[in-house]
């Protein structure tokens, strides 16, 4: 089990920062609060995906748990979405000056990151 979350960190590692990265360099110019804002979106998408999957992983082994990963799935998707629009509600919903395009480009880390959820929750689920 310690080998599979390993191995869970260490795609979550490559894929955050080749996305991440990739991201940065394929942005129109170089607008360091915009940056920053992204740098932040990445990482809190980092630690609260991979704390999910680690969480699953443990869970999966109780039997009571199991049956009800999926439903707990459902309900921590709710609060990450909550969560981040809460963290970036002033750039997201237009109180501070943002250009769409920066906006849209805000939601990225989401789509990689749930991606990276849905395949390892699928997974971990399958196993059983």
């Amino acid at each position: 089990m310690i080998k599979q979350i390993v191995q869970y960190i260490v795609v979550f590692i490559l894929v955050g920062t080749t996305s991440f990265f990739l991201h940065q360099f394929l942005l129109p110019d170089d607008n360091l609060s915009f940056n920053r804002l992204l740098q932040e979106a990445y990482i809190f998408h980092f630690i609260f995906s991979l704390s999910v999957i680690v969480t699953f992983k443990l869970f999966s082994k109780n039997e009571k748990f199991f049956a009800q990963l999926g439903f707990i799935y459902m309900g921590t998707l709710v609060f990450k979405i909550a969560a981040y629009t809460a963290m970036c509600y002033p750039q997201l919903m237009g109180d501070q000056y943002l250009p769409r395009f920066y906006r849209a480009s805000l939601l990225i880390p989401v789509f990689v990151f749930l991606g990276l959820e849905v395949f390892f929750v699928s997974k971990i689920l399958e196993r059983r």
